[in-house]
């Protein structure tokens, strides 16, 4: 929802998510509007990718004992078991034979600037 002006206006097309990851932030947050506008070739092509838990439901939770750690004097955190586990997946993804992601297709949503991969 953006307010801009006193304008309000809610964004409801989502073109970048499989359905099964849309439909609890749809009916929590929503009331069920959000809709699925992504290439279905595109967010079905991982579905069936070895690493994850449920085939058919591509999303993986991955729980990571690591401390956070900053250096010097910077303000910003960053935690390097994490990192590292998130660059194991980013290589696993895009070395799987199963599918054909380059590094260009893989995001990574982190609250530490240096968790994200270098390009």
């Amino acid at each position: 929802i953006s307010d801009i002006d006193g304008q309000v206006t809610k964004l409801v097309k989502n073109y970048r998510s499989h359905s099964a990851l849309l439909a609890l932030p749809s009916r929590l947050f929503y009331h069920r509007e959000l809709e699925v506008c992504a290439d279905p070739k595109v967010v079905t092509s991982l579905l069936g990718w070895e690493k994850l838990p449920r085939k058919g439901f591509p999303l993986v939770f991955h729980g990571v004992r690591g401390t956070e750690a900053r250096e010097g004097r910077s303000p910003s955190w960053f935690n390097p078991t994490e990192a590292v586990q998130v660059m194991r997946y980013c290589c696993l993804l895009a070395r799987s034979v199963s599918s054909q992601v380059s590094a260009g297709d893989i995001g990574v949503i982190t609250p530490y600037r240096k968790q994200v991969p270098a390009r």
